[in-house]
């Protein structure tokens, strides 16, 4: 279709989504790398917004055209998996996009949607290998010491660019101390997989002290307040059941009417069946010994009445969210259902203590489940800001680092559970940009043609985060670029010694150091997975890119 033939209808030639690419880059561009500066915007609601986040600040743009939405909600899938790496993704997809727009035509498209296919199946998993060969793995059972130092090493480079030296250790110290590295390698792995699913039902947000001031409880936050709380009388164990249901009896529209219509006798009648209802209730948590009942709805005053004269504290209006992790946690059942007769073993909860706690001036509940078949159970993260915004941008660097560690774990087939980590610093970038340069990627001769054309882009692109990350930690001078190439050439001469060479990356100053022995470690789930959307994004622009219509 010829764009010029009496239509208004412009068709997208592939130099508009490079020009979209490099708008959202520039957004993003100085605050990449641990010495990264904030960007300060405007949101379209008026909203001042100050952050470092690259996934805060794409989707606050609302970008209204087609190519930029597919970028950013690519970016929004990325990121649900691994927590981070928006900005790595768009300067890679920035600097393919270049070389492809100096380098290829129009007549090139399906030849560049078969390079990307061919190194999506055959030059990728090779490269994987070569990355996984020289990475850094920890077993929690055979060498608990490594471990436990690959875990601070991914929490601390997470962490790091966002805070101060002393803050980053106190946080990095609070994170670790709500994990429990003793237990065996199977339970821990769940346990880090509950709170990475669950961060939101662990983290107590408060305003008002400073940040080094985070703290954790050895319990389950409820943030809301007893309806009904009564001094229990000393015990072993707390028991309580969660309602999901009403205690009254819900009455009908046609049955309200017809009611509020009749005779005194008729609505007498009726408060006494409801009261019945609610004795038998207390009777039955009298009968089964339960302490506390817990409720998503909200329990009547007459009802909280009776339940007091039982010595029975009530907890009601609680988030259906926290009702299912309590749930899930303890692997209980709710009470969905008024019960008939009693509570079964299964709806009754078991806690070693139920009290009420303050924190940053709010009222909360502090609940400590316990008993067989509990899920591995950690700490409750308290993070203490300032201000609410500090506190979720607190939240959301936690978040991220979290996640980065739960992306660091696999779970072998054995008993043990291993962390697998290559250092940071664009190390794995100058170690992938070498290999795909080398041409090791492909032993046979006959088949090279196939992928060299994407090798080579790709591998222009990781040199290309490199130089940024580069550009980003040392100061602007006029002999920056020179600066960058010798110290590119200094790691690509010590091919010879392989595990040096992937241990290189560049510093907070721009210093080429050993990365590993730095401590700053990033998973490798994280950069393959960033690599796979990133092919996946790329091979979707080829295919619709001057088919949209705007």
């Amino acid at each position: 279709m010829d764009n010029n033939q009496g239509t208004e209808l412009k068709l997208l030639d592939f130099s508009k989504s490079l020009q979209i690419a490099r708008a959202l880059e520039s957004l993003v561009l100085r605050g990449f790398g641990p010495q990264g500066l904030q960007t300060l915007m405007c949101t379209s609601t008026g909203q001042v917004l100050v952050t470092n986040n690259g996934a805060t600040i794409f989707n606050a743009l609302h970008i209204g055209h087609p190519a930029g939405r597919l970028m950013v909600k690519a970016i929004d899938k990325m990121i649900q998996y691994t927590g981070d790496g928006s900005k790595t993704f768009i300067v890679m997809l920035s600097e393919i996009l270049q070389q492809i727009d100096r380098k290829y035509t129009e007549k090139d498209r399906g030849k560049m949607i078969r390079e990307v296919t061919h190194f999506t199946h055959n030059v990728f998993p090779v490269l994987q290998k070569q990355v996984l060969d020289h990475s850094r793995t920890s077993s929690l059972i055979n060498d608990k010491k490594a471990f436990c130092d690959s875990f601070d090493g991914v929490l601390r480079s997470v962490i790091s660019p966002h805070y101060s030296a002393r803050v980053v250790e106190n946080l990095v110290t609070t994170v670790t101390s709500s994990f429990n590295f003793d237990l065996p390698s199977d339970h821990f792995y769940e346990q880090v997989s509950i709170i990475t699913r669950n961060l939101s039902q662990f983290v107590v947000k408060t305003v008002g002290p400073s940040v080094t001031d985070s703290t954790t409880l050895d319990s389950f936050i409820i943030q809301r307040d007893f309806a009904l709380h009564l001094n229990l009388c000393p015990m072993e164990k707390v028991r309580f059941v969660i309602l999901m249901c009403s205690i009254e009896e819900q009455v009908k529209q046609e049955d309200n009417e017809s009611i509020y219509l009749s005779t005194n006798d008729s609505l007498r009648n009726f408060m006494l069946y409801q009261r019945k209802r609610v004795d038998k209730f207390a009777q039955m948590c009298v009968e089964q010994k339960i302490n506390v009942v817990i409720s998503s709805v909200g329990i009547p005053k007459y009802c909280l009445q009776v339940l007091a004269s039982r010595n029975i504290s009530v907890i009601h209006y609680l988030e259906e969210e926290d009702v299912e992790f309590l749930s899930q946690m303890c692997r209980k059942h709710v009470i969905l259902e008024f019960p008939r007769v009693q509570f079964t073993e299964k709806e009754i909860f078991v806690a070693s203590s139920c009290q009420r706690v303050i924190i940053g001036g709010k009222p909360c509940v502090q609940l400590t489940p316990c008993g067989e078949g509990l899920a591995p159970y950690t700490k409750t993260l308290i993070l203490a800001a300032p201000t609410d915004s500090l506190c979720g941008q607190l939240y959301t660097v936690i978040h991220k680092a979290i996640k980065s560690v739960y992306l660091s774990l696999i779970l072998s087939e054995g008993p043990s559970c291993s962390s697998a980590t290559i250092p940071g610093g664009t190390s794995f970038e100058l170690m992938c940009s070498h290999f795909l340069t080398t041409g090791r990627w492909c032993k046979s001769k006959t088949l090279v043609n196939e992928g060299v054309q994407m090798a080579s882009i790709l591998a222009g692109a990781f040199v290309g985060v490199a130089r940024i990350l580069h550009r980003n930690v040392t100061e602007t001078t006029q002999n920056q670029t020179r600066d960058f190439l010798i110290k590119l050439s200094r790691v690509w001469k010590r091919d010879a010694d392989m595990n040096s060479l992937h241990c290189l990356g560049f510093d907070r100053r721009g210093t080429l150091r050993d990365m590993d022995k730095e401590g700053v470690l990033e998973p490798i789930a994280l950069k393959f997975h960033l690599v796979s959307c990133l092919m996946d994004l790329l091979c979707t622009l080829l295919k619709t890119d001057g088919i949209i219509g705007t």
